[in-house]
């Protein structure tokens, strides 16, 4: 049995927000806050790219594998229809950080991760967590960013 959730929330502020102090527990403060440093717009929560980024977490946490690909038949693109997402889209998706904060300051270490948090035309995201049974301390993160 896996558990997760959509919009983990943070425990403190990472080094990209040590000034937002209202962004310490709620994941979209967080992530705009990130981007407002550098004067993009802000970003909103998106069910269905929860939804995807969700269910990747979760097939991720069942693996025990970091992969935008985890089992046949369950690509990136595939996931987005099934999760009724148009339009591009981009993942990140991340393992064995703690908090919100850590996995956002991660991506943010990570060019091609920065890339997708940065983008300007993506203004909305879904954000989820989840953890094998087995390993219940350990998340698995995905976020899908789109249009």
């Amino acid at each position: 049995m896996l558990t997760g959730a959509a919009l983990a929330l943070a425990a403190a502020p990472s080094l990209w927000l040590a000034d937002e102090a209202e962004a310490d527990e709620n994941p979209t403060a967080l992530f705009n806050a990130i981007r407002k440093r550098y004067n993009l717009p802000p970003v909103d929560n998106d069910p269905k790219l929860e939804q995807a980024a969700l269910y990747q977490a979760k097939r991720m946490a069942s693996r025990g594998k970091v992969s935008h690909s985890v089992g046949w038949g369950n690509g990136f693109a595939s996931r987005l229809r099934q999760a009724g997402v148009r339009g591009p889209a981009a993942e990140n998706v991340a393992a064995g950080q703690r908090s919100t904060a850590d996995v956002f300051d991660a991506w943010m270490k990570s060019a091609g991760h920065r890339k997708n948090m940065l983008d300007p035309e993506f203004r909305h995201y879904g954000l989820a967590w989840a953890t094998p049974e087995d390993k219940p301390r350990y998340i698995y993160w995905a976020m899908v960013l789109g249009l």
